[in-house]
């Protein structure tokens, strides 16, 4: 019990320490994490890009072999280069495009909308580098938070105010925070599964899943590094915790009447276990034995492979789409000139105004994009506000809107999009009044 109770205060301070302590390095200030991530882009870059262009290879060729042999027999190669043929043909063509841009293999009359400075090229030479290191650090680092006892010993301690704060069960807290610390799809994932057992009613599942499953604390930093706020991640990450816990209360007291009371099917629950110290430690450290390093090592390492081969082509392609119709088009301007005024009624100037009506409505189609759109605005609060908004809808299709609609718990396209917005009607007061407060004492600028 000594020694799993040390495993787990060990492998907890060292994954706090990593991903929450902001060290000043060379008179910046930033978590470890960042200053290392910073050290190998600013140094690497180019090895980095070789190692991108052949992860883009790879996707091709495998996708392709994927689409004809339907299997590989193998679990490791099925989760790579095997999925629906729609989603290959995004993961080939990310791929492909990826590739072309970077060798300028496209007409001229191609590559001067989608491979310049700011849009396909802006991809492969800011964007994807940092994402692909970030990603390498961050994945193989998590589960110091999230494997080792932390999540389950901080969710024992909170399990009593959840029936009380979002209606749902006591034990939906450690899914809960697995999900805020370490990868919301998978908290939605695990939510749908816990749903179809019968732990959760449709409602609970529903408000658990549009609530808690965001996309973690490595993003987290990631986009504060985008937007040029890890200075001040501490605050930024906070006012994320806030916001999406009273986002969540606000939430769960909608009256969502499509979702009903009822359960998938009669299931025998948890029972609404011991919340003291002694028996969150106890269970800390009996997690914290069980959990082998080296099995979780290699997990985190073939789950940066697969993030490599599937997902980042996806990354390309989107954004790229996404800011070839920021720049060469005014397909946003037209669909979000409504916001400026709004925006300007607020407090913000008319040109930082133009800059956030975008980012507020782009990042339904992807996580990224807005950081992206917003990244070059001079307004440091108007980028912690989309920031802190991102994270707030919760809801994008490349990813966790899809998962929603493919779940049990019942969601379809309309469900998806009323969240996106209710969230972020609901969240954006609260994340500009954070902002404001920031910037009267002096921690923004703006």
């Amino acid at each position: 019990m000594v020694i799993n109770t040390f495993k787990f205060g060990f492998y907890s301070f060292m994954g706090i320490w990593l991903f929450l302590v902001p060290i000043v390095i060379g008179g910046e200030s930033a978590m470890l994490l960042g200053h290392i991530k910073s050290y190998i882009v600013n140094g690497y870059v180019g090895v980095v890009k070789s190692f991108m262009i052949g992860f883009a290879v790879v996707t091709i060729f495998g996708t392709i072999f994927g689409i004809k042999k339907k299997t590989f027999n193998d679990r490791v190669l099925d989760e790579f280069f095997i999925s629906s043929k729609f989603v290959s043909i995004v993961r080939i063509i990310g791929a492909l495009s990826l590739i072309l841009i970077a060798y300028n293999f496209l007409p001229n009359v191609i590559g001067d909308v989608v491979a310049d400075e700011g849009t396909g090229l802006m991809m492969i030479n800011e964007l994807l580098p940092t994402i692909l290191v970030t990603f390498l650090l961050e994945v193989m680092l998590i589960p110091l938070l999230t494997s080792f006892g932390l999540v389950e010993f901080i969710g024992t301690l909170i399990a009593p105010y959840m029936r009380k704060l979002f209606r749902v069960p006591g034990y939906a807290a450690i899914d809960a925070l697995a999900s805020f610390v370490g990868d919301g799809t998978i908290g939605i994932v695990v939510t749908d599964q816990q749903y179809e057992k019968g732990y959760y009613t449709q409602k609970e599942a529903a408000i658990i899943a549009t609530s808690f499953s965001l996309v973690g604390i490595s993003f987290a930093i990631m986009m504060a590094d985008l937007l040029r706020l890890s200075h001040i991640f501490g605050y930024f990450y906070g006012s994320i915790v806030v916001c999406t816990i009273l986002t969540g209360v606000v939430i769960s007291r909608l009256p969502l009447k499509k979702f009903k009371d009822n359960y998938y099917k009669e299931g025998e629950a948890p029972n609404e276990r011991d919340t003291s110290m002694s028996y969150a430690l106890r269970l800390a450290s009996d997690v914290a034995g069980r959990t082998k390093a080296t099995k979780v090592l290699k997990d985190s390492f073939l789950k940066v492979l697969t993030i490599y081969v599937t997902f980042t082509p996806v990354i390309m392609l989107i954004g790229t789409i996404g800011l070839v119709l920021a720049e060469k088009t005014i397909v946003f301007q037209v669909i979000t000139a409504p916001m400026v005024p709004f925006l300007e009624f607020v407090g913000f100037e008319r040109e930082i105004a133009q800059y956030m009506a975008p980012s507020m409505i782009i990042g339904i189609t992807d996580m990224w994009l807005p950081a992206v759109f917003i990244k070059d605005c001079p307004s440091e609060l108007a980028r912690f506000v989309i920031g802190g908004l991102t994270f707030s809808q919760l809801i994008y299709f490349s990813e966790t809107g899809i998962i929603l609609m493919n779940s049990k718990i019942g969601f379809n396209f309309f469900d998806v999009m009323k969240i996106f917005f209710l969230r972020s009607i609901v969240a954006f007061p609260m994340i500009y009044g954070v902002g404001l407060f920031m910037l009267k004492i002096g921690l923004l600028a703006n």
